[in-house]
């Protein structure tokens, strides 16, 4: 499903290809749920990992928990990305494979915005190291606590719960927008942001994790828009 999505999207931009460590056939519910996009599945194909030539590609994707172990070690310096997807094949969900069919889409569009985008900044996908670098300023790491908190917010909540400037919160969210951090759209005249759901698995339970242990640092006023009460 990953490759047909990514050929749909990336065009001729992008050399895509995917193999499995036990490749058997495409599942006939893979196949449905990518017709249900529109995506072409025409020639699509299961493929052995030995059929490939890894150190041919800029990035390699593992979509498992399994296949993060087993192939990480065979990408040599080529950039890692780990999506950490449940798999649909044992899913009990009867739409497991339209959910993980859209979700895919979702960070494949994501991830083509960032690589497409020349910016001077390093990408975290391809530095991972600034991400923590991120984390240890304190008003970054505030405003992305409240992303994970509230799901998307816009400059102004961002203002009215930090006391911070309106420049110096956009010049941040900007920063981490071009970072490859967060995502945006525009509403408008506003403009709301939220984590990239492209993000690596690992640095996305980070978040999550530090979410939940440091609650105390996500400002009240940010808590209580889920409860009505702003």
């Amino acid at each position: 499903m990953a490759e047909a999505l990514f050929r749909q999207f990336a065009g001729d931009d992008f050399k895509v290809a995917s193999a499995g460590t036990e490749p058997t056939r495409p599942e006939p519910e893979a196949l449905a749920a990518l017709g249900t996009l529109g995506v072409e599945t025409g020639g699509l194909h299961s493929k052995a990992l030995d059929e490939i030539n890894l150190n041919s590609f800029d990035y390699v994707i593992s979509l498992c928990d399994r296949a993060r172990t087993e192939c990480q070690t065979l990408c040599g310096d080529q950039h890692f990305i780990a999506w950490d997807f449940p798999d649909p094949v044992v899913s009990k969900q009867a739409d497991a494979f339209k959910k993980t069919a859209h979700e895919l889409s979702e960070r494949i569009k994501m991830l083509l915005l960032i690589l497409r985008k020349k910016s001077d900044r390093p990408q975290l996908f391809d530095a991972p190291h600034e991400f923590f670098k991120i984390l240890a300023d304190p008003l970054r790491l505030q405003m992305i606590l409240m992303l994970q908190h509230h799901g998307e917010l816009c400059v102004c909540q961002f203002v009215d719960a930090t006391g911070m400037s309106q420049p110096k919160v956009s010049r941040h969210l900007a920063q981490l927008r071009e970072y490859g951090l967060l995502a945006d759209r525009k509403d408008q005249r506003w403009v709301y942001y939220r984590i990239n759901p492209a993000l690596q698995d690992w640095m996305a339970t980070i978040i999550k994790t530090t979410a939940t242990y440091h609650a105390s640092l996500i400002p009240q006023q940010i808590k209580d828009i889920d409860n009505g009460c702003v």
